[in-house]
């Protein structure tokens, strides 16, 4: 999850990370290098129940390592994406020289929500569910999708295994009174992508066919192509995911972000893994490995898909 450039200290990704130090537009110093809540992480192994509603993330992750706590079924994020369809100006893929974006310029009619405590309504921020268990009282706040875009390698790890490829869907939560004086909170949707083995993703073809190659640029989907932002998240009942308190990861890595990484892993081509890797290549930069060190010692919180209730379709 980037930030957009908005000014304040140059920085590049020349030490991985290790020298960004400096300040924003508005003179406020970076979180990279102090900040105690930073992304991305190292997904550790889980010790959770082992009561059968867990195995295919414990096959996944491996057994021991920290415990973790489980989102209970009343609190847990909901995500709906209505398929989106180009017009030939309503949607830009954009190079922006440290990631490939899609934005949208007209309404997306998303349904995704999460949970925020009832009694501390005023005072709650985005990442109020972590602390909450299944007796608090709750209602459920929209969180409004910005753009998406992506990293290569993935940022996340799952137990030391990095993919070829991150996806990061950014959501705005303008409905919480605390949320509304700081100009709205952040939530984050990670997706991994792995190698497949039958051929391209069909659902980022469209993506790619607009993909900028060099810095600065900025394309239009062509029209009559759409996004299915639903369709690239695991389905229903894979759609276990890991959640915590976060940063942006690049800077000024500003903190108190509510990170979801699904661990079903989607598919990508090596072709398509090329084609991203061609990006900026006249500069001789390229996205293709492009990591920032994981952080270690974050807490993080499970949802099981075994125990949602499979009520609509994404």
């Amino acid at each position: 999850m980037q930030a957009p450039p908005k000014g304040g200290t140059p920085w590049n990704w020349g030490f991985a990370g290790d020298d960004w130090n400096g300040v924003d537009a508005s003179g406020r110093p970076w979180r990279c290098l102090s900040g105690l809540r930073q992304s991305p992480i190292n997904v550790p192994p889980l010790s959770v129940r082992r009561d059968g509603l867990l195995s295919s993330v414990l096959n996944l992750l491996g057994s021991g390592g920290d415990e973790t706590n489980e989102i209970p079924r009343n609190l847990r994020t909901s995500w709906f994406y209505p398929r989106l369809v180009s017009n030939g100006s309503n949607v830009e893929v954009i190079n922006n020289g440290h990631t490939i974006q899609a934005e949208w310029l007209s309404p997306f009619a998303a349904d995704v929500q999460i949970a925020v405590p009832a009694l501390q309504f005023n005072t709650a921020t985005v990442t109020a569910v972590l602390s909450m268990d299944a007796y608090d009282p709750a209602v459920r706040v929209r969180a409004t999708p910005l753009q998406f875009h992506f990293h290569a390698t993935s940022e996340h790890a799952l137990v030391g295994r990095y993919f070829p490829l991150e996806m990061h869907i950014v959501h705005r939560v303008t409905g919480l009174p605390a949320c509304d004086a700081a100009g709205g909170c952040i939530m984050v949707t990670g997706v991994l992508f792995e190698l497949g083995s039958g051929g391209d993703n069909p659902l980022l073809e469209a993506i790619w066919e607009a993909m900028p190659l060099r810095e600065g640029a900025i394309n239009f989907l062509r029209a009559g192509a759409d996004i299915r932002l639903g369709d690239l998240l695991p389905p229903l009942s894979a759609r276990n995911y890991v959640t915590y308190e976060g940063s942006l990861t690049t800077p000024p890595c500003s903190e108190g972000l509510l990170w979801h990484v699904f661990l079903q892993p989607q598919t990508i081509s090596q072709a398509q893994v090329g084609v991203y890797g061609t990006c900026d290549k006249a500069t001789g930069d390229t996205y293709i490995c492009r990591l920032r060190p994981n952080k270690e010692g974050v807490r993080v919180w499970m949802v099981s898909a075994a125990c949602l209730r499979v009520t609509t379709a994404a």
